[in-house]
């Protein structure tokens, strides 16, 4: 009697025990679940749209232009004719240059008082009644305009115009490179060229100032283009007549590839810009941003990017099942530190299966969010 009173308490104590393994784990389950679901929820994704990326390189550039300089022919005063950033064309006058200035405003002072002789004569001359008087006057007349002709021909004999031999804008400023760096020797250029290349332009003052014979006098810039030069090691970026932007004071300017000339292990890009931004007459050297190419495409960042059995790949949530696909990633046309560029136009034309524009993939793939059910809700 005794045995069996402790068996059956051995089977209650069991039947405690299995019960209560049973609660632990239907409780397990539903802590389970409920941390899956709060997991599901706060998955970081990302909806994947198109965007357009501006590749581009920094550079110091050299520029070069078709330009000379205009030095004086004697000594004297120089009084300029017109204004710094003026168009002018073959022949016109740059500035004048008095060689005896104190004789020219000796003259000069004369010569006013004359045409006030002469106006006075000639009132005089058509008030008088008299044929005699007015034939006096006529001769006083006549001997002052012929010494207001002899002051003038003095001075017209002080005076030298300078004339511009060809078309061009007038800058008043220069650096002494202007029959260093020329057209006809770009192909001579050197990163060592362009790398120790500095500004250093100089103004001149052509406004009533003495000048001695060849000293600068301005610059004429005569091309409406100007070339920049920049050195770079990569042999893919350009090539002949290709189109680019190039950044000039958060301007950008159209240009293209002119030439480029591989010294060694340098190539020297020569770009071809037109010289719509009058700031770039009076610049040697800049550091230009040269955007090469533009890129239309899915922008994925590489921080979501796994490899699955060999293959470069995200993973997608799939909006009906709720769970993440492994979709690889084809036709890959730009990449750099942090994200990938896809060619979603060519993908749809050719029909390859890949990521699609609006995709929601996972930012942070792991073990964990790449296998359970992701909920919004």
């Amino acid at each position: 009697m005794k045995r069996d009173w402790g068996e059956l308490a051995l089977r209650k104590i069991r039947k405690i025990k299995y019960s209560r393994l049973f609660i632990i784990i239907i409780f397990a389950y539903i802590l389970l679940q409920i941390s899956i679901n709060i997991i599901g929820k706060n998955i970081d994704t990302l909806v994947i749209e198109s965007e357009t990326v501006e590749l581009k390189v920094s550079a110091k550039g050299l520029i070069i232009r078709d330009e000379y300089l205009i030095k004086s022919n004697q000594s004297g005063i120089i009084k300029s004719m017109v204004n710094n950033g003026e168009k002018l064309k073959k022949g016109d006058a740059l500035a004048a240059i008095y060689s005896n200035s104190k004789n020219l405003e000796e003259n000069k002072s004369k010569i006013v008082q004359l045409n006030k002789e002469i106006d006075e004569l000639e009132t005089e001359y058509e008030n008088s009644k008299s044929d005699i008087s007015k034939e006096l006057i006529n001769v006083k007349i006549k001997n002052k305009k012929e010494q207001r002709v002899v002051l003038n021909d003095e001075n017209n004999k002080n005076i030298n115009y300078l004339n511009i031999t060809t078309s061009g804008v007038v800058s008043t400023k220069y650096d002494g490179y202007e029959d260093i760096y020329t057209l006809d020797k770009l192909e001579n250029l050197t990163s060592k060229d362009i790398e120790d290349a500095e500004n250093n332009y100089k103004e001149l003052d052509i406004e009533n100032t003495s000048i001695k014979e060849s000293e600068v006098v301005a610059r004429i810039i005569q091309s409406d283009y100007s070339y920049i030069a920049i050195c770079t090691k990569d042999n893919n970026i350009f090539e002949d007549n290709q189109k680019v932007e190039i950044v000039f004071d958060s301007e950008n300017i159209q240009g293209n590839v002119e030439k480029i000339y591989r010294n060694g292990n340098d190539n020297v890009v020569i770009f071809k810009i037109s010289n719509q931004n009058v700031e770039i007459y009076d610049t040697r050297v800049k550091e230009f941003d040269i955007i090469y190419k533009q890129i239309d495409g899915l922008k994925v960042p590489k921080q979501s990017v796994k490899e699955k059995n060999d293959q470069k790949g995200v993973y997608v949530l799939n909006q009906e099942t709720k769970k993440v696909d492994f979709i690889e990633l084809k036709n890959i046309q730009y990449e750099d530190d942090e994200f990938i560029f896809i060619d979603y136009y060519k993908n749809q034309k050719e029909g390859i299966k890949t990521i699609d524009i609006y995709d929601e993939i996972i930012l942070k793939p792991n073990s964990i969010n790449k296998n359970i059910k992701i909920s919004r809700w």
